[in-house]
């Protein structure tokens, strides 16, 4: 049933063929008979697609007016819109209602391009539309379409779906539609026919999106030094028979190789192809469509709004559409679609493949800009010859009474732009009597009448600005329904959580298996935040039992990445923050035998310290008793220093423990093929202390690759002998870094006992000391508040005090400390205003025996307009003042009946 999206216009064009030799005569009888008939017959009607308003909420009242009502505006978009669908369903009786009208929330029909509402949203990650549509998916849950083959009778608004976190495939485009193009995307709702497994969001054949990254092997490729002399290679003795057949045998297992990988492949296929869907084709589903123009986008994709995921236009599980629409205006698919979306072009301004509802919206600002470099002449020509399109919504226009419509003697094609064609076959005699059994004007020329009705602008959107960002509930951070959300794809499950809802600050968890039933684990791989050991990623390769984890800087160990066995206690691998650590230790590998340090930027050109012990018994000691491992030996590899000379830099330092040997290689230099070596021999008895030590040359053996290199005096050898037996360090940093990961292990062990969390000091909703030290702040605010007003001077307290500050006074009394507190005021001010004025006549005197042109002089008349602002300020103030006085002396309590004082 989906091919007849496109099919339909080639049973149209079927039954619309015109002959070449037409007969006129036999046309006109034709419409006086059909004019007889229209007026018996009722004019066909297209069935309501909403026959009963469906079941409602039941608090109307907490919606806002538009929910519940609609504008005169709505009003007559919902008329035209009806008109449109009544034509659309009489003249493809085959296809499948468009979704125009439906119900909101309230029962309200509403205009879906006025159920978008453009949303700016204040999070810069959600302007990118990756993130916005991922948002989306993890903030919804979803509801299939009941049935999946007819059209929902309610579209929510966005506000609702955003509150109450569940909708259909419909209520997700509608949202994230409203939130791109609020971003600045030219994004499109599409309603059209998907697979079992987009309908049913099933992404089970999907691969995994967390798929872990393989580690690429770098190969390095040594440069061949071209050399002028070189010798010849030996002379090649093999037989070419022999290699021939073996060159058979390499073909042949790859044949058979590549035979079994086939059959592998299709095996796997054949598991994995879906079952036969009884509903193919007719399955409904909305998407989104963004076009390029905007935000750097050069080609069209579809965005499936369930998953977030991008997909191509020509993608095989889009099997048709039938209708777009944005904020602006509707469009109808007009291409075939027999085929899927593979072929179909998403120009919408060109009106053979799509329909548009409102002529006026065709972008006419974008053909204008497109063809900026033309004449404005050429640009007015062009949008004329746009807008006299005959398009479906213009018929509205010049079939101005539908009776020619529900009567059309010709079967002309309305909704069709090539009923102008058509038109034209017939003769002015045959239009003439069409358009006067019909109409009472004359007859308008098609081809070229532009439309005369006024433009219909879209009312503003019905819908509230979105809001994900209430105080009580932190929607962006909180993003998923009931703070988790699990997602299943091939062989893999994904387990989504909020931050702070899990105890150990998981917020992702995802499980690979090796069955399609999700039953043998084989790898694990969680991320976490806002934990206090700085735990970031933890991945589980169940099959060899390791563990992988990864942290983030801030830790007292510097810790970087932690490998380990849960089999072997001592198989582990740590590498840490080279550069926050004193002894710049980058990376430490223990296993049974072996310990391992590697270095970066050393300040003594160290680069590896790599410890042989003795293997123990397998007999296991208490885990209180440390039990220390025998050295076998201790080598230390060191980088060049560029200040030393190559014949005493040493390269290589090992301490032989059990051999009683110190052997040093040398770095080699430029000029010699080997390097240098000396190793030193250990006398007996070295260590007791009753031992005299005397050198010898045989506890000396040295290869000198330098003959021009001084060699050393017998008392240097000896030196260097006494320093490296003396030399004990080396051993105690090997103890002191195994007793680092003893306590790293321990610390491990402790911190994930204790699963807390860390809370950021701006994050005070979630902090308690930091709720508990704000209302204390705010108590210790009111209580200085309080004791500021308290301690205030009282005005009244040296009157009171003149005469024995008794407990109520009577009306003569204060009257008079009325007038005293007036009069005093009155004095304080004159003499304030007298001082200044003072000020002001000495200035004058001093400025009257001096000269204008004096440096003083003028010094002087600057104070003197100081002066003179000054005791105009003093005046208004004064006047000012004063009648605050008065009103306070007014309202004071104490001065009005029944005049208590205290």
């Amino acid at each position: 049933m989906n091919d007849e999206i496109g099919t339909n216009e080639k049973a149209y064009e079927e039954e619309l063929f015109i002959p070449s030799s037409i007969d006129e005569e036999s046309i006109i009888k034709t419409i006086n008979n059909q004019q007889e008939i229209s007026f018996l017959s009722k004019p066909l009607i297209a069935e309501d697609i909403f026959p009963s308003v469906p079941s409602i909420s039941s608090n109307l009242i907490e919606y806002p007016g538009s929910y519940r009502t609609n504008s005169k505006k709505e009003e007559s978009i919902l008329i035209y819109a009806e008109n449109f669908r009544h034509q659309y369903h009489h003249i493809y009786r085959h296809r499948k209602p468009l979704l125009l009208c439906p119900f909101n929330e309230c029962g309200v029909q509403k205009f879906v391009c006025t159920t978008i509402r453009m949303t700016m949203l204040p999070y810069s990650d959600l302007t990118d539309w990756r993130l916005a549509a991922e948002f989306l998916a993890d903030h919804l849950n979803y509801d299939l379409l009941n049935p999946s083959y007819e059209l929902s009778r309610i579209l929510y608004s966005p506000s609702k779906i955003l509150v109450e976190q569940h909708g259909n495939c419909f209520d997700y485009a509608n949202l994230l539609c409203s939130l791109l193009i609020g971003a600045g995307y030219d994004a499109y709702i599409v309603s059209g026919y998907a697979t079992r497994e987009i309908c049913y969001m099933d992404t089970t054949r999907l691969q995994n999106p967390y798929s872990r990254k393989q580690e690429k092997e770098y190969v390095e490729q040594l440069n061949c030094q071209c050399k002028k002399y070189v010798i010849k290679p030996p002379k090649d003795l093999t037989s070419k028979y022999d290699a021939y057949m073996q060159h058979r045998h390499v073909d042949a297992l790859e044949v058979e190789k590549s035979r079994i990988q086939d059959e592998e492949k299709n095996r796997k296929a054949e598991i994995e192809r879906p079952l036969d869907d009884p509903l193919y084709g007719i399955r409904i589903h909305a998407w989104i469509l963004v076009l390029p123009g905007k935000r750097d986008i050069t080609e069209p994709f579809y965005i499936e709004s369930t998953t977030g995921y991008a997909k191509a236009t020509d993608d095989s599980e889009y099997l048709g559409i039938e209708s777009v629409w944005n904020n602006q205006n509707f469009w109808i698919n007009m291409q075939d679609c027999s085929d899927g979306c593979k072929s179909l072009q998403f120009d919408l301004n060109d009106q053979v493949r799509w329909e548009c509802m409102f002529p006026h919206s065709i972008n006419s600002n974008e053909l204008i800009t497109n063809n900026h470099h033309s004449d404005d002449d050429e640009n007015e020509d062009k949008l004329t010859d746009q807008r006299s399109f005959i398009t479906l919504s213009n018929q509205i226009d010049w079939f101005e009474k539908m009776k020619f419509y529900f009567n059309n003697p010709l079967n002309l094609p309305v909704s069709n732009i090539n009923a102008i064609s058509y038109y034209n076959h017939y003769s002015d005699q045959v239009k003439s009597e069409i358009y006067e059994r019909y109409y009472t004007s004359a007859v308008p020329n098609i081809i070229t009448k532009n439309t005369s009705s006024k433009d219909i602008d879209l009312p503003p959107s019905w819908v509230h600005p979105l809001d994900i960002t209430p105080k009580s509930f932190n929607y962006f951070q909180k993003r998923f329904p009931n703070a988790h959300k699990t997602y299943y794809f091939k062989k893999t499950c994904v387990q989504k959580y909020a931050p702070y809802s899990m105890k150990d600050g998981i917020v992702l968890k995802v499980s690979e298996f090796n069955d399609y039933d999700f039953k043998e684990l084989i790898y694990m791989t969680c991320q976490y935040e806002y934990r206090y050991d700085k735990l970031e990623i933890r991945e589980h390769d169940v099959k060899i039992n390791t563990i992988y984890e990864k942290y983030r800087p801030g830790r007292n160990d510097h810790l970087k990445e932690y490998i380990y066995n849960f089999e072997s206690f001592y198989d582990r691998t740590m590498i840490f923050y080279h550069k926050s650590r004193l002894d710049s230790l980058a990376k430490r590998h223990e296993t049974c035998h072996e310990l391992t340090d590697y270095f970066i930027d050393h300040e003594n050109f160290l680069f590896s310290r790599k410890t042989i012990f003795e293997s123990q018994s397998k007999t296991k000691s208490p885990s209180h008793k440390v039990i220390r491992r025998s050295i076998i030996s201790i080598t230390e590899k060191s980088n060049r220093n560029p200040k030393v000379n190559s014949n005493d830099d040493i390269h290589e330092l090992i301490y032989a423990i059990k051999d009683n040997k110190f052997i040093l290689t040398y770095h080699r230099d430029v000029n010699c093929i080997t390097p240098s070596i000396r190793t030193y021999i250990k006398p007996e008895n070295w260590n007791d202390k009753t031992f005299v030590f005397k050198w010898n040359d045989d506890l000396q053996k040295s290869y000198q690759a330098d003959e021009d290199c001084k060699e050393l005096s017998q008392r240097n050898l000896y030196l260097n002998l006494i320093k490296l037996i003396e030399q004990e360090e080396v051993i105690k940093q090997v103890r002191i870094s195994e007793d680092e990961i003893r306590e790293l292990q321990s610390c491990r062990q402790q911190e994930e006992l204790v699963s807390d969390l860390e809370i950021s000091i701006y994050d005070i909703d979630r902090d308690e000391k930091s709720k508990i030290y704000k209302e204390l702040l705010e108590q210790k605010s009111a209580q200085d508040k309080h004791n500021k007003s308290s301690d205030e001077l009282d005005y009244l307290a040296p009157y009171l005090a003149a005469i024995g500050n008794p407990e109520r006074i009577d009306a003569q009394t204060a009257e008079r400390i009325r007038y005293k507190v007036e009069l005093d005021f009155k004095h304080q001010s004159i003499q304030r205003a007298n001082l200044i004025q003072s000020h002001y006549e000495r200035e004058i005197k001093e400025l009257m025996t001096k000269h204008d042109l004096n440096p003083q002089s003028q010094q002087a008349k600057f104070r003197l307009e100081i002066l003179e602002q000054r005791l105009k300020e003093q005046q208004n103030i004064s006047q000012k003042n004063y009648f605050q006085l008065q009103n306070k002396l007014h309202e004071d309590p104490r001065l009005k009946d029944p005049y208590i004082v205290r």
